[in-house]
C-alpha cells in the first residue's frame, strides 16, 4: 500500500523548494488544511499554484491547464476516490500526493506502485481489500483461445472465474458505502507538528476542520471526542511554550479555550430565541416547528428564568449577569427535556486581543456561507478566497459577514422545512424520500451548492422523522434537488436518521442510475452522494434510482 507515514522523508523532502500544483476541494475541512499547508510551503520556500476545484470534471480540466512542467501535485479532499493515474494521465515522473477524507479510497490509488502517495495512516474502518483479491498476477493470466483446451487449462479457467466472482463481491462490499475519514486538516496539522512548525494558529484551523465534520453529521460523536482529547493536549502544550517577543505579540491574536459549550447555532452572535429555534436538537425536542411553538418556547424561557425581552436581544447585548448564567440555564433545558446533545465539549477563540469571541462552530457556519455565497456577481474563486482569508485573525470581519449570511440561511431553512411539512411536499418514492426545490421556491439560490443543501436536507429529514404522520418513514434516506442554472440541478442524498454510523450508499446508487440511463453527469462532486445533472434528466434519474434501490 502506498500510504505515506514518514511524512518528513516521503513528502516534505520531495516537495521542499519545488513548484507544487495544489488542488483543493470546496469544503471547510479542505480550506483549513490548505491554510496550514500554505504556511508550511512558505517556511520551506516552496512555490505553489492553488487551484480550487468542485468536482472530477473540473479537476481534469484544471490539471490539463496547469500541470505543464509540474512534477509534484497535492490534492486536498479531492482525487482520493478516483483512479488518479487513469483519470489525469500524468507524465511518468509526476508524483501525486493525496490528503482526502472522502472514503473509501480508490483501490488503484491504494496499491499504486509508482505515482500516487496517500498521506496519513490507513483508516481501519475502510477495510481495504487484500492486493491478491483485487489484482491478478501476470503469471496467472488465462491461456489464449488458440491453446489446446486440456484439463489443466479448464482448471485454470474455473479458478479464474471463481476469483473474478470473489473480486466482484469484495469490490462491491468495499465501494458500497461512502463515508468520512479523518479530517484532512488534522492530518496536515500532525505533519507540521512532527516538523516542529505548529502554532496556535494552525491548531485553531485544525479544530475548525474537525468541528466541520461533526457539525455536518459526517462522523460519530465517539470519533469527535477522541480527536478532541488529542487537540486538548496540543493546546496545553502550545499555550505553555515559552515564546520570544515576536511570537508573544502574534499569540495575542489567538487565545483558544477548551470547554463545555452549547450546541446552539451562532448563539453568541444571535438572540437566544433564534438559536433555540434554529438548532436541530432543540427545535425537535421542544417541537418548535409547529403553530404552537411560540407558546412552548415562552414556557421554556419562563422555566429557566430568562426574561422575554432579553431572549430577543442579541446575546452580546444581554445583561452581563444573564450572559454568565445562560450556560446553567441551558443545562436546565437539557435536563428537563432530555436534551443531552445540547451540551458538548468544544473550543472557543478570542481574536485580536480578545475583542471578538467565537465558538469553533461559528467559524464553520460562517465559512460554509462564504464558500457558497450565491451573489450572482461573485465567482466561485472569489468565494474561495474570502473563505480562506477568513482564517486570518486580522480578517475576522469576514467571519462576522459569514455569520450574518448564515443567519439568513438558517431562517430560510426553517421556513422552507415548515412549508414542506405543511404542504406534504416530502414525498415517498418507496425506498427513499425526496423533495425538489424549484425556481418558484423562495431563496432557492441559497441551496445551489452541496454544503448548504446538505444542511437543509438534515433539518428536513430530522423534522420529517419527528412528525407522527411521517414516523413510518423515519428509517428512509432522503434525496433533495435544487436548481443551479436554467439547465442544470444538483441532486444530493443523505442516510436515514436511524443510522448510527453516517455511511451513505447514494454515491454508488447515483453511478448505477446514470449508467442505466446511459447519461454522463454534468459534474461529479468529490462527495459521491452529490451530483450535478441536467434538469431534463432528473425525472428519469429518480425513476432509475427507485428501481435500483427497490
Amino acid at each position: 500500500m502506498m500510504f505515506v507515514e514518514d511524512l518528513s522523508e516521503d513528502f516534505i523532502n520531495h516537495i521542499s523548494g519545488e513548484h507544487i500544483l495544489l488542488f483543493v476541494n470546496y469544503d471547510v475541512d479542505a480550506v483549513c488544511a490548505c491554510r496550514i499547508l500554505q504556511n508550511l510551503f512558505r517556511s520551506e520556500s516552496t512555490l505553489y499554484t492553488l487551484v480550487p476545484v468542485e468536482g472530477t470534471q473540473e479537476l481534469v480540466e484544471a490539471y490539463k491547464r496547469f500541470s505543464d512542467k509540474v512534477k509534484y501535485v497535492v490534492f486536498i479532499n479531492c482525487g482520493g476516490s478516483i483512479d488518479l493515474v487513469e483519470t489525469l494521465e500524468p507524465e511518468p515522473d509526476v508524483l501525486l500526493f493525496v490528503i482526502d477524507s472522502h472514503k473509501p479510497s480508490d483501490i488503484c490509488n491504494v496499491y499504486s506502485r509508482s505515482q500516487v502517495r496517500l498521506i496519513g495512516k490507513p483508516d481501519e474502518s475502510e477495510n481495504i481489500p487484500q492486493f491478491e483479491d483485487i489484482f491478478l498476477d501476470t503469471d496467472t493470466e488465462p491461456e489464449s483461445e488458440e491453446e489446446e483446451i486440456n484439463e489443466e487449462a479448464l482448471r485454470k479457467r474455473r479458478e479464474r472465474k471463481l476469483w473474478e466472482e470473489k473480486r466482484n463481491r469484495v469490490m462491491f462490499d468495499y465501494t458500497q458505502f461512502s463515508f468520512c475519514g479523518r479530517a484532512s486538516s488534522l492530518v496536515v496539522f500532525e505533519l507540521i507538528w512532527n516538523l516542529g512548525k505548529d502554532d496556535l494558529e494552525s491548531l485553531w484551523w485544525a479544530i475548525v476542520g474537525l468541528t466541520y465534520q461533526t457539525v455536518m453529521g459526517l462522523i460519530v460523536e465517539q470519533k469527535y471526542a477522541c480527536e478532541l482529547q488529542v487537540l486538548q493536549l496540543h493546546l496545553s502544550r502550545l499555550t505553555s511554550i515559552s515564546q520570544n517577543d515576536l511570537e508573544a505579540n502574534r499569540s495575542q491574536f489567538y487565545r483558544i479555550t477548551a470547554q463545555k459549550d452549547l450546541r446552539l447555532v451562532l448563539y453568541r452572535h444571535w438572540n437566544v430565541q433564534a438559536s433555540l429555534r434554529h438548532t436541530i436538537c432543540s427545535a425537535l425536542k421542544l417541537k418548535l416547528w409547529t403553530v404552537r411553538s411560540e407558546k412552548r418556547l415562552y414556557q421554556v424561557l419562563a422555566e429557566i428564568g430568562l426574561p422575554l425581552k432579553d431572549s430577543l436581544q442579541n446575546f452580546s447585548s444581554m445583561d452581563v449577569t444573564l450572559r454568565n448564567e445562560f450556560f446553567s440555564m441551558a443545562e436546565t433545558i437539557a435536563n428537563n427535556y432530555d436534551l443531552d446533545e445540547l451540551i458538548y465539549h468544544s473550543f472557543t477563540v478570542s481574536v485580536c486581543y480578545g475583542n471578538n469571541f467565537f465558538q469553533a462552530s461559528d467559524y464553520v457556519y460562517a465559512m460554509i456561507c462564504l464558500l457558497e455565497d450565491t451573489m450572482k456577481d461573485k465567482s466561485r474563486g472569489s468565494c474561495f478566497s474570502d473563505c480562506i482569508d477568513s482564517l486570518s485573525p486580522h480578517k475576522y470581519q469576514l467571519v462576522l459577514n459569514g455569520i450574518e449570511k448564515c443567519k439568513k440561511l438558517f431562517t430560510s431553512i426553517i421556513r422552507l422545512v415548515q412549508s414542506m411539512l405543511d404542504m406534504k411536499q416530502i414525498i415517498s418514492a418507496g425506498p427513499f424520500l425526496y423533495f425538489i426545490i424549484n425556481e418558484n421556491t423562495s431563496d432557492y439560490s441559497l441551496y445551489a451548492h452541496p454544503m448548504s443543501l446538505a444542511m437543509l436536507a438534515r433539518y428536513a429529514l430530522n423534522a420529517c422523522a419527528s412528525q407522527s404522520n411521517y414516523r413510518k418513514h423515519g428509517s428512509l434516506p432522503l434525496i433533495v434537488s435544487a436548481p443551479q442554472s436554467e439547465e442544470n440541478c444538483i441532486v444530493l442524498g443523505i442516510p436515514p436518521v436511524t443510522e448510527y454510523v453516517p455511511r451513505n450508499f447514494f454515491g454508488k446508487a447515483f453511478d448505477q442510475a446514470l449508467e442505466t440511463m446511459n447519461t454522463e453527469p454534468v459534474l461529479s462532486y468529490f462527495d459521491s452522494a452529490a451530483v450535478r445533472i441536467s434538469i431534463k434528466d432528473r425525472p428519469k434519474f429518480f425513476d432509475s434510482l427507485s428501481t435500483i434501490l427497490s
